[in-house]
């Protein structure tokens, strides 16, 4: 009796082993049901811009920095820099994605109301869930046509437990624009790959002394001044999935 309890307590342990990564996928990606402000709009809004920070970005100093350059280089009336708050949603590193889907989705529907002509999207970290679920959204619920550009800035592209490679193949399909400034050798997962769907800047070879996964963020802020924020970029010039490597000195 005693051995075949031993035996049926193993059993019980290996089947809990062998079913956790199961647990862990479905946990990632069971539908959350949270309810959010949304951006604060000014009614005279035509081209919007929204900031969104990574997991534990809330007070990201880099993406701070970011707001204050946006709204220095944007300052026509009718422009508006939104940097957007969505801890505590953002925290969990594994439900990031289904939340900032579910929550792009919601910004979309919401922006839909709005006469935006422009929205430019930036996205840090896990923040680069957001974008393509806003832009879906906002453009099944809006017929008048709107100019949509995406910026990613070292984007974690995992769903679920196991699919590390998600983003790079999606991100940004659903820009007129996508941009991504990408560095391969932090030690952020995920984050490493080019994206398939944007034109992509590798600054990998920049020497710097901060956090890699930060890094990105610091070039895009260092380099504004020098970077076109035009809705009339294109693809043309900028192939999506092409790769530049930038080691200067920005």
């Amino acid at each position: 009796m005693a051995s075949s309890n031993r035996r049926n307590l193993w059993l019980g342990i290996i089947l809990a082993l062998a079913s956790a990564p199961l647990w862990l996928e479905l946990y990632t990606r069971w539908p959350p049901g949270f309810v959010t402000t949304m951006p604060e709009l000014r009614g005279d809004t035509r081209q919007l811009v929204l900031l969104f920070h990574g997991s534990g970005g809330k007070d990201n100093e880099a993406i701070q920095q970011l707001e204050l350059a946006l709204q220095q280089q944007l300052q026509d009336p009718d422009q508006q820099i939104i940097r957007y708050i969505w801890a505590p949603w953002s925290d969990n590193r594994l439900r990031a994605s289904i939340n900032g889907l579910y929550l792009g989705q919601q910004i979309g529907e919401y922006l839909a109301a709005y006469d935006i002509d422009e929205l430019q999207l930036i996205g840090h970290s896990a923040g680069a869930w957001l974008p393509d679920a806003i832009c879906t959204s906002l453009r099944a619920n809006r017929q008048v046509p709107i100019k949509i550009r995406m910026t990613f800035l070292d984007p974690i592209g995992i769903r679920g437990f196991f699919n590390f490679g998600w983003g790079s193949q999606n991100f940004g399909q659903c820009a007129d624009f996508a941009e991504a400034i990408i560095n391969t050798d932090d030690n952020a997962p995920g984050t490493n790959e080019p994206l398939r769907y944007a034109f992509n800047i590798d600054v990998t070879g920049i020497p710097h002394d901060m956090n890699g996964h930060e890094w990105p963020v610091w070039y895009y802020l260092e380099t504004l001044n020098g970077l076109s924020l035009s809705m009339e970029t294109t693809h043309f010039a900028m192939p999506r999935g092409a790769i530049a490597q930038d080691v200067s000195d920005p």
